[in-house]
């Protein structure tokens, strides 16, 4: 397919930086089968859609700009981050670079990008000409940026010690369809997280479909068991909750969200609702040798407990008797979290404002059935913090 816009810094933008009809029709297109191929049948996944002129046209219009916020909202979960720029960053099966760009513009000093495509990496170095423009100090210069054409599934990981290692929507599609790559992944990770100084951590972010989600859930629990910490979005290092309870669960993260164009356009061309932006991740550190993985670090559901810290793992959901209610991932449990939709004490308190992904520190709920809370006359609800928005 020929007919797209040039990419990547001196490229024309015309009058008004907007895509013309027929390339908002050639790029939609284009999407649509990249969004099919990697989230829907997802017969890309492991192949080299990215040599493709007309996929990679797509994708650096579209999914680039999601994978930067993506990244970028996860980063901001993560408290040891708050206020503290990483200095040297691996970026693994970085393709053309949208995580490293997120990294670049918080302030780190060395990148250093690895992925399978030569010319993704060459696309990487393009786009991050521009990075760190936005750090306020005068004359603040870009950081240094190495790449590394590497095979991911065969080659070691470049060493060196680094302060963030970033796997971004890569994993799934490592050892595709092998019998052996559930534990091949988990290995990659490990390697991973044995490059970090001892205060780095790894993140890794993945598409919020049911299979990748659940998939980087028992990344997340091999990891932990191995001794390794859980830094996010977690509010403790303990098993998975969601992935114990039942082959239909899951968890993720989602902001509500209006596109600016062109992607705006190339949704509605390619028939994508993108009223919100949806990813799953995790952060780990180092292993721990003071601590250990316990079963259940926690009071279980029911438990009495004076304050309970958690986090809000859903959309509020309506029951037939009236009352509101969320998941409430807490101790290494799911419980939910309700009260009656007309209940001015709850709504006082902010329940009905609340979001997935905040974090709240409730004292005082009440017991219900099987194990779940309420919020009565007595409890408090404070929110300790807000789920960031785009």
């Amino acid at each position: 397919m020929t007919g797209l816009p040039p990419v990547g810094p001196g490229a024309p933008d015309g009058a008004s930086g907007r895509l013309q009809a027929r390339e908002i029709d050639l790029a939609g297109g284009a999407l649509l089968e990249l969004q099919r191929g990697l989230t829907g049948e997802r017969g890309l996944v492991g192949a080299s859609y990215m040599e493709r002129q007309d996929l990679l046209g797509a994708y650096l219009l579209y999914y680039w700009p999601v994978s930067y916020l993506q990244v970028s909202l996860a980063l901001a979960q993560i408290p040891s981050l708050r206020g503290k720029a990483p200095r040297r960053i691996l970026d693994i099966g970085s393709g053309p670079g949208p995580a490293a760009a997120v990294l670049a513009d918080r302030g780190a000093e060395e990148l250093v990008l690895v992925d399978g495509s030569p010319r993704a990496l060459e696309l990487a170095l393009r786009i991050l000409a521009g990075a760190g423009r936005s750090r306020p100090a005068e004359g603040a210069r870009g950081p240094r940026i190495e790449t590394m054409a590497l095979d991911l599934e065969r080659d070691p990981l470049p060493g060196a010690e680094y302060d963030l290692i970033v796997i971004s929507h890569c994993i799934n599609e490592l050892w595709k369809d092998r019998s052996d790559s559930d534990p091949s992944r988990l290995g990659l990770l490990e390697a991973a997280i044995g490059l970090l100084s001892e205060d780095g951590l790894l993140l890794v972010v993945e598409p919020a479909l049911l299979a990748t989600s659940r998939r980087s859930l028992a990344l997340r629990n091999g990891l932990l068991e191995r001794g390794h910490r859980i830094l996010g979005p977690c509010p403790g290092s303990w098993p998975c909750p969601a992935l114990a309870a039942g082959p239909e669960r899951t968890c993720h993260d989602e902001s509500p969200w209006i596109p600016d164009e062109p992607m705006a356009s190339l949704a509605m061309r390619a028939g994508l609702d993108r009223r919100s932006v949806k990813y799953s991740w995790f952060a780990a550190g180092r292993q721990d040798p003071a601590w250990r993985m316990r079963d259940r670090p926690g009071p279980g559901p029911g438990q009495a407990t004076t304050v309970l810290h958690g986090r809000i793992d859903s959309d509020p959901m309506l029951n037939k008797a009236g009352r509101l209610r969320y998941i409430l991932c807490h101790d290494g449990f799911l419980s939910t979290l309700s009260a009656h939709k007309d209940d001015k004490s709850a709504r006082d308190k902010g329940f009905f404002e609340l979001r997935r992904g905040d974090l709240v520190s409730i004292e005082g709920a009440e017991l219900r059935a099987q194990g779940n809370l309420g919020l009565g006359p007595g409890t408090s609800l404070a929110v300790i913090e807000l789920s960031p928005e785009p």
